[in-house]
């Protein structure tokens, strides 16, 4: 789809690139799959893709013709894969057991939306960003 095509099929109603980048995009089951972190256009097709950074830490690229809607959010018309990032394990260090020693608490998740570490909130067994205001 050209960009001429793009705004004529927003019934002449031109979007920003500054709105799209930031916006939340869900998937037909209003499930979060990421965040528009880039626009691009195809060379030669004149198509508009967006780069979503998912909640998995992964990039994926979508189409604009497999948005359904833009509003407050991005709905997709059909569901995508959401790769998952590979987190190199850390080598085993073997240490003498501690007679007193308290467990360790592992780190905390890091927000997929900020960066920041979440806060374990043991009510709901879940951990929340203060921050972004929502669980991670």
């Amino acid at each position: 789809m050209t960009l001429d095509a793009f705004l004529a099929a927003m019934s002449g109603k031109g979007i920003p690139q500054s709105k799209l980048i930031g916006m939340q995009v869900y998937d037909p089951d209003c499930l979060f799959v990421g965040t528009v972190k880039e626009i691009g256009l195809v060379p030669g097709e004149g198509g508009i893709t967006l780069y979503i950074s998912t909640k998995a830490g992964s990039t994926v690229e979508i189409e604009w013709g497999d948005v359904k809607t833009v509003g407050d959010i991005i709905l997709l018309s059909k569901k995508i894969e959401i790769p998952q990032v590979a987190v190199a394990a850390a080598p085993s260090v073997q240490q003498a057991p501690a007679a007193a020693a308290p467990a360790a608490q592992p780190a905390a998740p890091l927000c997929p939306k900020c960066g920041k570490p979440g806060t374990w909130i043991p009510q709901y067994k879940r951990y929340y960003c203060y921050n972004c205001k929502q669980y991670i």
